[in-house]
């Protein structure tokens, strides 16, 4: 796998994935027991588990997504006492009457999701590819990346030189992967400001996933794992908003998301310093190049109202492998355009629909029209009446509608 070129180590491998957060830890996992050489270069130090209080930055896992850390076997490796199972999602206009409410028992699941800490996740993934055939460097910077006719180049700060047969970009909303392969993707500005923070609550969460949709941006309580009394709070709203949110002490804002969320779960309190970031959406104009394909934020990174960005980036890394997977069993090249186009086909109209459709959702609860407002409220009663509607919406929180590879079902079918 090693060898020299002058003084610079040089070392040949068959995929070279940039980025080693939760997309391309699972894409590694994914390929780990292929014959196939990996590596993953990351410029963060070594995934840790979390400890103590709950990190702020967290995902609602589905089941579809649990079917691939499963069957991975990176599930096994969370720590079971940081997990949230939540059975039930309570949604709501603040403008109104209009509310959806559906449970895990409506499409015959025992959960709809779980709440896990993103850092969880990555340490998983990075402990099953430390056993298996995955050369993972942490706290790793690339330099500059090179394209040849037979792959690419990419050059570390160290002076080493990483050669690659397949490319793959998982290096988030900034991909240095994607800008050199001349990927366009302009990111836009939501408009919205997320506030994260972990909140005590008077009263317990009861496993409920809830959010407030208002005119200025959706309020999301994520019930977390202990006593059955915090959240994981994302509060989307304007940067007016947020600016007047983040420089509130800690008594004010306590107070102020008490109101806001309608004393739901009674008093709030704010036990984690507060953060603030930009919200923005983003879309590449192709998910494939030359020997090269982009997953995760790398490809499209979506609103958060819904937390689907995780799920969406899980699926890419699934559907990734498993056309890698294809291509070895016919002896395609696994960087083949064929190889690489199926995966774009497979995920992009997917990944674009769930942009669109969560974009929409956006302006729909902005708007002011009074005539609008009604209509919002009167469908989203009606479909809180409706079983079958019900049952379909607690089937897309599971992750179980469309294009799914093998990696996401429960059972893993033979090939």
């Amino acid at each position: 796998m090693d060898s020299n070129e002058g003084f610079a180590p040089v070392t040949n491998v068959d995929v070279l994935i940039v980025g080693g957060g939760m997309a391309g830890g699972m894409l590694a996992a994914a390929l780990a027991n292929t014959e196939l050489t990996i590596a993953v270069v990351d410029a963060a130090q070594v995934p840790e588990f979390p400890h103590g209080d709950a990190e702020v930055r967290v995902s609602a896992i589905t089941e579809a997504s649990f079917n691939m850390l499963t069957n991975v076997g990176a599930w096994q490796h969370l720590p079971q006492d940081r997990l949230s199972p939540y059975s039930s999602m309570d949604v709501w206009d603040a403008d109104g009457t209009g509310r959806v409410t559906f449970d895990a028992a409506s499409a015959r699941a025992s959960q709809l999701g779980w709440i896990i800490e993103n850092s969880a996740v990555t340490a998983a993934l990075y402990s099953v590819c430390q056993t298996k055939n995955v050369d993972w460097r942490a706290s790793s910077k690339i330099t500059s990346i090179v394209a040849s006719s037979e792959g690419w180049s990419a050059t570390l700060e160290s002076g080493e030189k990483i050669i690659t047969t397949l490319l793959v970009g998982a290096d988030g909303a900034r991909s240095q992967v994607r800008e050199k392969a001349g990927i366009a993707a302009a990111p836009k500005d939501s408009g919205h400001r997320a506030i994260v923070a972990t909140i005590e609550t008077e009263l317990a969460h009861g496993g409920c996933a809830r959010q407030r949709f208002m005119q200025t941006g959706p309020l999301a309580m994520l019930p977390l794992f202990g006593d059955g009394h915090r959240f994981s709070l994302v509060w989307s709203t304007s940067p007016e908003l947020a600016q007047a949110l983040m420089a509130m002490t800690d008594e004010e804002f306590s107070s102020a998301l008490t109101i806001e969320s309608e004393g739901v779960l009674g008093a709030c309190r704010e036990i984690t310093k507060r953060a603030a970031f930009p919200i923005h959406t983003l879309h590449a104009s192709e998910y494939a190049g030359p020997r090269l394909a982009l997953i995760g934020d790398a490809a499209h990174v979506v609103h958060p109202l819904a937390g689907q960005g995780i799920n969406l980036g899980f699926l890419d890394a699934a559907v990734l492998s498993e056309e890698i997977h294809k291509a070895m069993q016919r002896g395609i090249r696994i960087a083949d355009e064929t190889v690489l186009k199926r995966y774009q086909r497979r995920r992009r109209a997917h990944n674009a629909l769930m942009l669109k459709s969560l974009n929409g959702i956006k302006h729909l609860f902005a708007v002011r029209d009074p005539a609008i407002r009604f209509m919002r409220n009167v469908g989203m009663s009606l479909v809180n009446k409706l079983p079958p509607a019900k049952a379909f919406f607690a089937s897309e929180a599971l992750g179980r509608n469309g294009d799914l590879p093998q990696l996401a079902l429960r059972e893993l079918k033979p090939e």
